[in-house]
């Protein structure tokens, strides 16, 4: 008898915390979702140019966003001279495609091999440049102007997109190089591992072969660099 009792009261507790169960899954199926934070974004395409006479046209990209119900905004600002992405449009086939699916900040981009104005470079565009932000460097969950400026080429198609600057290190200043085919750039390195890039810093001299894979390698090496360090040591240093 009280064996029968057990395994009734065991069957009515199993039942029990099977409908506890089931009613647990239905509620959580009902809950409504807020609607998606995507319908208060406007894509934004300004603006829109032709590399050279080719057919292709970039398009830069900017975001707008309305506010939420209250009130607030629910992404990060951008800057107004900065892009999120470029698209790519080819006007004789009608095919399109995006630079890049990472998280960048464009800040400008140039397709005349940073050439001075008035100045031509004579050679076809098949390369076109970026100045990026795509690294949060300092840690506070931003991309920003505390972070570093890294050098990007593309081909003239916005294929092939990838960095030539050095890592870690925020371009200053570049060249294009037409009769030996290199970039040269300058890039200040943080030297003083205080997580900034500013006039405290070293500056080093880097150059690139443009149309290979290689990385960019330091032009003046450690022997020069130390005598520069010692001429500067004997005639500059303060007198007590």
């Amino acid at each position: 008898m009280k064996t029968n009792i057990l395994i009734l009261l065991v069957a009515i507790i199993s039942l029990v915390s099977c409908e506890k169960s089931l009613t647990d899954i239905e509620s959580s199926s009902n809950v409504e979702t807020e609607p998606s934070a995507i319908e208060n974004l406007n894509i934004q395409m300004n603006s829109f140019s032709e590399i050279d006479s080719t057919g292709i046209l970039i398009f830069p990209l900017q975001m707008g966003q309305n506010k939420r119900d209250d009130g607030d905004f629910t992404y990060k600002e951008m800057p107004d001279n900065g892009y999120w992405n470029i698209i790519f449009f080819n006007s004789i086939t009608n095919e399109y495609h995006l630079l890049t699916d990472k998280k960048i900040m464009i800040l400008d981009y140039d397709y005349k091999y940073n050439s001075e104005e008035g100045i031509n470079v004579s050679k076809k565009t098949n390369h076109i440049f970026y100045n990026v932000r795509n690294i949060d460097f300092n840690n506070d969950k931003l991309i920003n102007d505390k972070d570093p400026i890294s050098l990007f080429v593309s081909d003239r198609f916005g294929k092939n997109f990838r960095q030539i600057s050095p890592l870690n290190m925020s371009i200053n200043n570049w060249k294009f190089i037409q009769a030996s085919n290199k970039v040269v750039m300058t890039a200040t390195i943080d030297s003083n591992k205080n997580k900034l890039f500013d006039g405290n810093d070293e500056v080093l001299t880097f150059e690139v072969l443009l149309d290979s894979l290689v990385q960019p390698k330091e032009v003046f090496n450690s022997e020069l660099k130390n005598t520069l360090k010692k001429l500067y040591d004997r005639d500059w240093k303060r007198i007590k």
